[in-house]
């Protein structure tokens, strides 16, 4: 019977391969949560003869983790065009108004009551 692949996993590369795949799928799942979106996590394992010749009973195995994180949709910000095609966050063509705090404001009027 072969060995188990949850135990050969465990075993390759003295366990590194493992603790890198828990986590990936650690850091994998949050931004899942975060963004509402998906991702994948793909183990390639690579086996070969660890000599040349007919008589293989040696083989060198390679694994490589590849992570597909997904990403936060990203904003859009609006600006508008000068006549020397500069942007600006104002629209060049209004004049600005003359605002200020009213919380500043060191007087107040009376309130008035409604006759009913």
């Amino acid at each position: 019977m072969s060995k188990a692949f949850a135990v050969f996993l465990q075993e390759l590369r003295e366990g590194r391969t493992h603790a890198e795949m828990t986590s990936a799928l650690a850091e994998l799942l949050q931004k899942v949560r975060d963004t509402g979106k998906g991702g994948t996590i793909t183990l390639e394992i690579a086996v070969g003869p660890a000599s040349r010749g007919s008589d293989v009973d040696k083989v060198v195995i390679k694994d490589k983790i590849k992570t597909k994180l997904p990403t936060p949709e990203r904003g859009t910000d609006f600006y508008w065009l000068t006549d020397d095609s500069e942007l600006t966050r104002n629209h060049p063509r209004q004049s600005a108004l003359d605002l200020r705090d009213a919380s500043t404001l060191t007087s107040t009027p009376p309130l008035k009551e409604a006759i009913q």
